[in-house]
């Protein structure tokens, strides 16, 4: 393997890149963005996004984000923290910013790569002994088709994704209607209250959100993120423990879902805010678990947020008509929706083995597929701190092109991928969303399959006090330069780009 080729600039991207060129490979990255941080990019991010976790989780392994830093870093944090990661391992050089993929194709035993520098509108093509896609889970904006939308744009009206909305002056004085429930969307819609003339929020169904200290005082990652809370979901692959517990001990799981339930109403009130889930807040955690806006909750019981249960059934000019039968005539609609993730450039024979016809990925460990030759996957196992899923992913994508893995037979990796994919769809359907590419929240038991396949220790120590701390990037910093991870000291010379 001399030459690899890595897809995307962002946490994923940065994190492969370090770990192949530690290994002494030839690496260039390609960025379509004229920065690095993939969603934390300043032409990617909305106004006031921050992290879901805290900054000593949100970490790469080996560098640590500042001290500094608030417990939730802000979006512009969080680039500077991965430019600064960028800097400091030498990535940087080797990244070709402001050009997009147009095709990736496998033939004579390398992938060839047809690509536009944007800055020139120049076509180039290049050839990679092995690629890394790291485009993650937030891929596309996405904002649904609406009847008569071009009729809302015509009369004046202005629709935009959440991550166009730069600036709270975007939202200033205008009637604002945000759709959708997810961090994106309750983040602008407590924005707005602030700033905007009136602010609407429209959603489908109410969700779980967590507070970033449960009943004030206990900080959300000693309850969310230890081995001991990952035990209390029911996981595809289950230790004799969890058997036991969701056995025998299911009254004590049951116990302790509706008892963070019953905090989560008293703290946030929320049938005074008309915002009780219907569902079980286990059978919704995931990477989609929002951390609740300071302060939203207390504007929607305030009338500041106007919330309504309901969704857009059509626009006619500058009425926007409700399926619940009310009409509002915002200025400016901000979908909230999400991403959408595709692979538009990689050749469709290979696409079909990797992406299902009921549009779930198929990865083992999610990061390769066995039927792909050469090509791997990092940040398509999506989690709540994606820094250190990435990190191990990319670790493990190394030895894997190395052919230094113990890994089980391609019938057996298919076999494993049916079996989570039966999963996804009869046990968890939670775990769909991101086209099931997100791992969370079992955590722990990806990681520790990672660690197993590379030969590597899983925990510092046999102490149960493992199975209570939250998770630590820097333990993983020991374990990932245990037996077989030799690292390269001194990185090679600045690379070349080589066309043909």
């Amino acid at each position: 393997m001399k030459h690899i080729g890595i897809i995307g600039a962002g946490i994923s991207g940065l994190a492969t890149a370090k770990a192949f060129i530690e290994k002494g490979y030839q690496v260039t990255v390609l960025e379509k963005a004229a920065s690095a941080g993939g969603v934390w990019e300043k032409s990617r991010s909305y106004v006031g996004v921050a992290t879901q976790t805290t900054r000593d989780e949100y970490a790469f392994s080996d560098y640590p984000m500042p001290a500094g830093y608030p417990l939730w870093p802000s979006g512009e944090q969080v680039q500077a923290y991965l430019e600064g990661y960028a800097k400091r391992f030498r990535v940087f050089p080797h990244i070709w910013f402001n050009v997009r993929v147009n095709a990736l194709s496998f033939r004579d035993g390398a992938w060839h790569m047809q690509l536009t520098d944007l800055k020139t509108a120049e076509d180039k093509y290049m050839r990679f002994d092995f690629v890394a896609i790291c485009t993650g889970t937030f891929h596309k904006p996405y904002i649904p088709a609406v009847a008569g939308s071009e009729s809302f744009l015509q009369a004046g009206g202005e629709i935009l994704h959440s991550s166009q909305v730069k600036d709270a002056n975007i939202l200033k004085g205008k009637k604002v209607a945000v759709v959708g429930f997810a961090k994106s969307a309750t983040d602008i819609a407590t924005t707005a209250a602030g700033n905007a003339a009136v602010c609407t929020l429209l959603y489908r169904k109410a969700q779980w959100k967590v507070p970033r200290y449960f009943g004030n005082k206990v900080n959300m990652r000693f309850l969310l993120f230890s081995r001991l809370s990952e035990a209390f979901f029911s996981a595809p692959r289950k230790s004799i423990g969890q058997k036991l517990l969701h056995s025998i001990g299911r009254p004590l799981v049951w116990a302790q879902w509706r008892g963070l339930e019953a905090l989560l109403k008293m703290q946030f009130k929320l049938k005074a805010c008309g915002m009780v889930p219907k569902h079980r807040i286990e059978d919704q955690i995931s990477c989609s678990l929002g951390v609740a806006p300071e302060g939203f909750y207390e504007k929607v019981r305030s009338g500041l947020i106007n919330a309504k249960q309901t969704t857009i059934a059509k626009m006619e000019g500058k009425n926007v008509m409700l399926s619940n039968g009310e009409t509002i005539q915002p200025d400016l609609v901000v979908f909230g929706t999400g991403f959408t993730q595709e692979l538009p450039f990689l050749e469709p024979a290979y696409k079909q083995f990797i992406i299902g016809q009921n549009g779930q990925y198929r990865l083992f460990r999610n990061i390769i597929n066995p039927q792909v030759p050469q090509l791997g996957f990092v940040g398509f196992n999506s989690s709540l701190f994606t820094t250190l899923t990435s990190e191990v992913a990319a670790n493990w994508l190394v030895r894997y092109a190395e052919q230094k893995l113990a890994l089980p037979s391609q019938e057996a990796m298919n076999k494993d991928m049916d079996h989570m994919e039966k999963w996804r769809s009869d046990s968890r359907p939670i775990a769909s969303e991101f086209s099931g590419t997100c791992i969370a929240p079992f955590n722990y038991q990806h990681l520790d399959l990672l660690m197993r396949d590379m030969g590597l220790k899983r925990k510092l120590s046999l102490s149960p006090f493992e199975y209570l701390k939250p998770i630590n990037p820097k333990d993983y910093h020991q374990l990932l330069r245990g037996k077989g991870n030799t690292i390269v000291k001194e990185m090679k010379t600045e690379p070349e780009y080589q066309f043909y």
